[in-house]
């Protein structure tokens, strides 16, 4: 390997590019002071990667390196310096034959470092010439004023020379990093150490806590299934119960309504009665009072009457006749109080057929208006068992068209309905159930994902579209249930809405639907949010930054990133369909209801009608009773008639037989006799008639007391049946609110879901039994800390990473320990070996380049050979120095002359770039340096930047650097052909 190529651009005093080539012989650069010549070397060490400014003749940064500026040029922005080198023995770890280093820096500061054009690291370089001999830390550069600095430098510092030709920097450097390996192992084992130390006083505390709280949950999970069938069949039972108790209830109090009305209708009748009986208790007296005076009136009449007869005894001729006239006048009398009383009993008799024909007249339209109402119940039934069928039809027409798919794509259809393919469960939109107010939001916020198809796996999807490839039907999007992932609504944003009044829920917590398709309908619907309008929709929206959807029940959506969506929907869908089924299932449960509601009523019409026809029946048998016995009444009545006119007819002519003046006395008494008895007779029939309808007033009353005490009693009985009744229904209430309450509290669930999910499937008092057990464990398990499982695996999986981290970081501790003990004993060896061939080179070209004396090389520290420096110890011909201090700068300069061709004698070097070594020798030192620098042609490249011209004179290509122009380097070069 030898250096090609040298071409510098823009750095320092070469403004221009410029190109210097080599071959592999001696070069000689020369120019005259100030010229620039020197910047070459400094260009050379720059793109081998030195860093310090200082070094590289700058002042403050690396941006010194670029072109400054001259009285006739502007300054340049960027310096570049490009090494090309021969690699054909492939010195160099690359497998091109030549290999080109780049760098670059610009005025901004930044570096760029490129290998064969392909932009690297500084390290990248610094490894392709390592162990080379060539490098930054390398001998084989060797700038201006620094020969002499070999032999003043430290002895350790000297060191670096014999490491570099011993090849021990590699293995320095992989001890260096093996060291700092180390050094950070052992530090990670330190804190690894004391990690494990703090995590052995957490995890057996952690451990406990953790076996308990899966103990706990191990519990909780048993009586979760338990408690919530167990709450879920009792909430039903309890419900069943609860609506029974509360149609009784309402039937109670239906029945004491209407006990009550009957109660307060029969006491104001009893009020009313009561008066009435007062009045007739008067009357009654009143007719008394008057009887009695009728009576003595007719005992006074009767006496005047029997005077009478006495007298008319003493008249001998008229006695008989008289007596007749007496008799036949009574019976004319009798007979005329008689037909008197019978026209007031057909009066009385009249008035009762006319009191009866009302009251049959009333029956019969109480009985026409009870058929119009059975009538038109029946008609009401019948309409409603044709609604009924209409409903039923439809029904079985709808669930039919859903169950075969309705609008389901035929794509869609065709995979669902395939049996080859296993693993098909249903449409998104057919696994769903949902409350109908719920309804237009599900379909807007599904859309097309509606007739998503829900798969057991991917591997039944990829079957599915086969399926559909091969027959060329269509697509699908297919959601198989073990890969799909639920979405949530975070946390915060939840609790940021639950004060908010419009905000309902997550929609997916408002549908019910299989554990098993979760994921699947949360990953639709986990992160949608419901809303009651779009006025609470666009607050909301601005509230959460539009990071959600949310829709309203109106099917108004609010998409992430704001945009609105909004109008009429097409309802023609299976989510509407669905909405229309349970709109009709809901419709025909409330005909069916209306339908027994009015069989029952129209039942009891039928009942009410037969009984208001057996009451008219029998007010008929009643008046034809009375037109019975009006008509007897008017038969006796005639019959008295023809004897009153007979006897009036027969008492006529005796009266022309008797003294008339007796006569007229005793006809005027009897007549006044007769009246008196006709009068007391109607008194009597009126005591009867008033005594009667006082009894009637009386047993009104009594029915009417009986009806008010019956009605009272049963409002009591019913009252106290009610009240408990309503005391059962009160604790079936709380009970079924306690049980919701757990439920939504401590489950999170509502009844429909529980009642859906979960199902009894055991004893109930087993079931009891089993849940008191499970509580009774769990509060004998005291203060659980369920985070501690997670903790705890969290730590112990943390534990066990960092025990076997500790291990592995023990083995890489012994590991790099005896790495860099093999490095230590290789580098030793190396360096051992390199420093005694070395000092035996140095003691001969010493010899020779001093044309005598000795030289030899001493360690510092002989037990400690990978940190010992490096003496030299000389004595020029015919001269004895103790300290190589005392050589004159000459013998200084040949010195450390005669030390880097020893190094070169042991060490093949690549190339060599001397800048004015010889400058302080003699012309004689300097031609038996030119006479050593031949020995190297062919084997080791020489550029040497010299002002001795005998230098000059062994040099095969000579470079001449001159400055033209103020500031501005420029390059000549002159072939050598003939060298003498």
């Amino acid at each position: 390997m030898y250096l090609k190529e040298i071409k510098i651009s823009g750095f320092k005093s070469f403004a221009d590019k410029i190109n210097i080539n080599l071959d592999n012989n001696i070069t000689c650069i020369v120019g005259p002071n100030g010229s620039g010549k020197s910047n070459i070397v400094d260009a050379v060490k720059w793109v081998m990667g030195e860093q310090s400014v200082k070094s590289l003749r700058g002042n403050n940064t690396m941006t010194d390196v670029i072109f400054s500026g001259s009285s006739s040029r502007n300054p340049l922005n960027i310096a570049s310096v490009s090494l090309v080198f021969d690699n054909s023995d492939n010195c160099l770890k690359n497998n091109m034959d030549e290999v080109s280093i780049t760098r670059k820096v610009y005025r901004s500061g930044e570096s760029e470092y490129y290998i064969n054009n392909e932009q690297c690291r500084l390290k990248d370089i610094s490894d392709l010439f390592l162990d080379t001999g060539v490098g930054k830390y390398a001998f084989n550069i060797i700038s201006q004023g620094e020969v002499s600095k070999i032999i003043s430098d430290s002895p350790s510092e000297r060191r670096l020379i014999f490491e570099e030709a011993a090849n021990v920097l590699k293995y320095k450097k992989r001890k260096e990093e093996a060291l700092r390996k180390l050094d950070k192992t052992n530090e990670n084992l330190v804190r690894v150490n004391d990690i494990v130390s703090e995590l052995e006083t957490q995890i057996e505390p952690l451990k406990d806590q953790s076996e308990k709280a899966k103990e706990y949950l191990s519990y909780k999970d048993e009586l979760e299934d338990l408690e919530i069938s167990l709450i879920a069949n009792d909430l039903g039972d309890l419900n069943n119960e609860y609506n029974s108790l509360q149609k009784e209830i309402d039937n109670l109090n239906n029945e004491i309504i209407s006990f009550n009305a009957g109660s307060s209708s029969s006491d104001a009748e009893i009020l009313k009665k009561q008066e009435e009986l007062t009045l007739a208790n008067e009357n009654i007296a009143s007719l008394n009072d008057k009887f009695l005076s009728l009576s003595k009136e007719e005992e006074r009449l009767n006496g005047e009457k029997n005077i009478i007869k006495e007298r008319s005894k003493y008249d001998a001729t008229d006695s008989k006749v008289h007596e007749n006239i007496a008799n036949l006048k009574e019976q004319q009398l009798s007979i005329n109080n008689r037909m008197i009383s019978l026209k007031t009993d057909k009066e009385i008799i009249k008035k009762k057929i006319e009191a009866l024909n009302n009251d049959i007249l009333l029956a019969r339209q109480n009985l026409n208006n009870t058929i119009k109402e059975r009538s038109e119940m029946e008609v009401d039934i019948s309409s409603k068992n044709k609604e009924l069928t209409d409903i039923s039809y439809k029904i079985k027409t709808l669930s039919s068209y859903i169950e075969q798919g309705g609008d389901m794509p035929v794509s869609v259809r065709k995979v669902l309905s395939n049996p080859r393919i296993h693993g098909m469960h249903n449409t998104i939109s057919r696994l769903i159930n949902f409350d109908l107010k719920y309804s237009t939001a599900i379909e807007v916020a599904l859309g097309g994902a509606k007739n998503y198809v829900v798969v057991e796996s991917p591997e039944v999807a990829k079957n599915a579209i086969n399926y559909l490839k091969e027959n060329n039907i269509g697509r699908v999007t297919f959601f198989p249930i073990t890969a799909i992932k639920p979405r949530f609504v975070e946390t915060d944003i939840l609790n940021l809405l639950s004060n908010d009044n419009g905000f309902i829920d997550v929609l997916a917590n408002k549908l019910s639907f299989s554990e098993t398709y979760k994921n699947i309908i949360f990953n639709q619907l986990g992160n949608v949010l419901l809303v009651d309008n779009i006025d609470s929709a666009n607050r909301i929206s601005k509230l959460i930054n539009n990071r959600y959807k949310i829709v309203t029940l109106e099917g108004e959506v609010i998409n992430v990133g704001g945009s609105i969506t909004g109008g009429s929907l097409n309802k023609n869908s299976v989510i509407s369909e669905k909405y229309e089924l349970q709109n009709l299932n809901q419709r025909e449960k409330n005909v069916k209801e209306e339908l027994s509601y009015l069989e029952e009523k129209v039942n009891e019409v039928i009942n009410n009608e037969k009984q208001k026809q057996v009451s008219i029946i029998e007010l008929e048998k009643q008046k034809l009773l009375l037109n019975e016995e009006l008509s007897s009444k008017r038969s006796v009545f005639d019959s008295l008639k023809n004897d009153y006119e007979r006897i009036t007819l027969e008492l006529n002519n005796l009266k022309s037989l008797t003294n008339d003046t007796l006569q007229e006395e005793e006809d005027k008494i009897i007549i006044k006799y007769y009246e008196v008895i006709n009068e007391k007779e109607l008194v009597s029939k009126q005591i009867v008639e008033a005594e009667s309808a006082k009894n009637d007033i009386s047993s009104a009353i009594e029915r009417l007391q009986a009806d008010y005490r019956f009605n009272n009693s049963k409002s009591k009985e019913l009252g106290d049946k009610l009240r408990l009744f309503e005391v059962k229904s009160t604790k079936i209430s709380v009970k079924m609110d306690n049980l919701l309450n757990i439920l939504n509290g401590t489950y999170n669930l509502t009844f429909e879901k529980a009642k859906e999910n979960y199902v009894l499937d055991i004893d109930h008092d087993i079931a009891t039994k089993s849940v008191n057990e499970l509580k009774s464990k769990i509060k004998a398990l005291g203060v659980i800390n369920i985070g501690a499982i997670e903790e705890y695996d969290r730590i112990n999986t943390r534990y066990e990473f960092l025990i076997k981290q500790k291990n592995d970081l023990t083995g890489a501790i012994e590991i790099l320990s005896k790495i860099i003990s093999e490095l230590d004993k290789v580098m030793e060896e190396e360096f051992l070996t390199t420093f005694k061939n070395i000092e035996v080179e140095f003691n001969n070209v010493f010899k020779a380049l001093f044309g005598g004396g000795s030289a030899s090389l001493k360690l510092t520290d002989k037990d400690n050979l990978l940190e010992t420096g490096i003496d030299i110890v000389v004595a020029p011909p015919g001269k004895k120095i103790s300290t190589i201090t005392l050589l004159s700068g000459g013998e200084k300069t040949l010195t450390a002359i005669s030390l880097l061709f020893a190094v070169l004698n042991v060490k093949k070097i690549p190339f060599c770039i001397f800048d004015e070594i010889e400058a302080a020798l003699d012309e004689a030192n300097v031609e038996r340096i030119g006479n050593y620098f031949e020995k190297y042609v062919g084997k080791t490249q020489l550029i040497i930047i010299t002002h001795k011209k005998k230098t000059m004179e062994y040099a095969n290509t000579l470079y001449g650097i001159t400055m033209q122009e103020s500031g501005v380097s420029k390059l000549v070069s002159v072939k050598l052909v003939d060298k003498k």
